[in-house]
């Protein structure tokens, strides 16, 4: 599953060399901007980042998992990242573990970019793999990732484990692949909630190899009872705190309602809505806030909406790389022309890719399609868009070999020609 031996000696070194690259350029970059690349204040506590860390701090000390508020407990995040974070602290100390907690991700991005390169390789093929490799060691984005406290790299690492674990569990329909895309699932839920609809994909690719319904419901058991197993103790937890069942999060009111105003323009028709006196009440009341909203203006302009809730919030979705910050001497404005340079060529591999024969790459192409989906009826950015970009590179990589094959073809063709 995991093996090279078959692959020619210069993909070896090749995929080695650029890991090693890949590896060295990620521990300097958490290592020179770590501390100064906070997104939030750890005084005032402003941010995703230092809320996770004192999420962190908060369950060492109480064993209560709370996030906006740390006298209250809470549902408005899934436990996996501040529990990771506890972990390290646990071991190398509240600050010390922060940094520790860096160089994991570092480690987890290095593993990453050997699973583009299995991934791209079962898409394609390894030349197409290494190239998206290459490509991933240029994306500055992914340096910059390293050096936050956020879900990003963690779940692009499990997402990538999911889909490669799922190129075998559809081919090879063997028990103990979905038992790992269960667990692999369920861990992956424990930090995104919108992986959890992740079974959708794995649909549409057993209609196109026209799984059997006795198959499709044997898996789906199997697979559910893991991801179960998984989630458990996070279900028991709310049900004892909150009396209720909560599968997830009861986070999605405000990048709701943001998403309800287009272009993300609250200057215009601005609702307002009443601060709870829960995180689950103010929740509810910005959900409550963005259904009128949609009631009201999505109905006075539907086509408005139609657009902004498709290709709108599409175009804030993959528009630039999710690098807020500049390091390692890399401008803004570079990345993002490269960001773009390499989703017109990933358009092209996948317009390229429906003309093949080989379908293999439907996986992949879901994936994508997937994610630009579940981020539509919210806040949808850059930030969402990062962890799919390697399945981009992937088509990318496609649309570069092709060309370079077709030139080297044209090339061979002229020099043999010219000694006839």
């Amino acid at each position: 599953m995991f093996s090279l031996a078959r692959e020619e000696k210069w993909i070896k070194i090749s995929l080695l060399v650029l890991s090693a690259i890949f590896f060295s350029i990620s521990l300097y970059a958490v290592l020179r901007y770590g501390d100064s690349n906070f997104l939030g204040s750890l005084d005032k506590m402003n941010n995703d980042d230092v809320k996770y860390i004192r999420s962190a701090w908060t369950f060492l000390d109480t064993g209560m998992l709370t996030y906006q508020n740390a006298d209250e407990p809470t549902v408005f995040i899934m436990p996996g990242l501040p529990l990771t974070l506890a972990f390290f602290m646990s071991v190398f100390g509240k600050i010390e573990g922060i940094t520790a907690f860096r160089i994991f991700q570092v480690i987890l991005q290095t593993f990453s970019l050997f699973l583009v390169f299995f991934i791209g390789r079962k898409t394609f093929n390894s030349r197409v793999a290494i190239m998206a490799c290459g490509l991933n060691l240029f994306y500055v984005a992914e340096f910059y990732a390293a050096t936050l406290i956020l879900t990003e790299v963690i779940f692009k690492f499990l997402l990538l484990l999911l889909v490669y674990i799922s190129f075998y569990a559809v081919e090879e329909k063997r028990t103990r692949y979905y038992v790992l895309g269960g667990l692999v699932w369920g861990a992956a839920c424990l930090f995104r909630p919108t992986i959890a609809a992740y079974p959708a994909v794995i649909f549409v690719i057993w209609l196109i190899k026209r799984y059997t319904l006795r198959e499709m419901f044997k898996y789906t058991v199997i697979t559910l009872t893991i991801f179960s197993a998984v989630l458990s103790p996070w279900w028991i937890r709310n049900d004892k705190i909150y009396d209720r069942f909560i599968p997830l999060t009861l986070s999605s009111g405000n990048p709701f309602l943001q998403g309800t105003y287009v272009n993300y323009d609250q200057s215009k028709d601005y609702t307002n809505y009443t601060i709870g006196k829960t995180e689950i009440e103010s929740n509810q009341n910005q959900m409550n806030a963005g259904i009128d909203r949609l009631k009201t203006y999505g109905v006075k302009e539907p086509l408005k909406y139609l657009y902004w809730y498709t290709l709108g919030k599409s175009f804030y979705l993959w528009r630039i790389p999710f690098y807020w910050k500049e390091i390692l001497g890399v401008p803004i404005i570079a990345a993002a022309i490269f960001h773009v340079i390499i989703l017109g060529m990933a358009v092209a591999g996948i317009i390229r890719s429906f003309k093949g024969k080989d379908k293999r790459f439907t996986l992949t192409f879901t994936v994508i399609v997937y994610f630009n989906l579940i981020y539509l009826p919210y806040y949808a950015f850059e930030r969402y868009a990062y962890p799919v970009m390697p399945f981009v590179m992937i088509f990318a990589a496609f649309t570069i070999l092709e060309f370079f094959k077709k030139r080297w073809g044209r090339f061979r063709g002229e020099a043999e020609g010219s000694y006839c």
